[in-house]
């Protein structure tokens, strides 16, 4: 089986940036919703929650669920 250039790129860089300690899915989960708040406040969450900050750096479906809750955390204020 032959993998896509472009993919084994992407796949050796996700291992390069492996940290010793990371949070899972649901660590992750559990406190979203506060690093969304923080992240709207105008906090520097890379610095206050670094380990969430990485995990949304490398997770997609993660990513994608804190870009949906700052949304409606957003028009909530509106």
């Amino acid at each position: 089986m032959k993998i896509p250039t472009e993919q084994l790129k992407k796949m050796i860089e996700m291992v390069m940036k492996t940290k010793e300690i990371e949070l899972s899915c649901d660590d992750v989960h559990d406190i979203l919703d506060q690093y969304a708040e923080l992240t709207l406040a105008g906090e520097d969450v890379s610095e206050l929650l670094p380990l969430v900050h990485h995990h949304l750096e490398m997770c997609p479906d993660c990513r994608e669920e804190f870009e949906a809750l700052t949304r409606i955390l957003k028009s909530q204020d509106d």
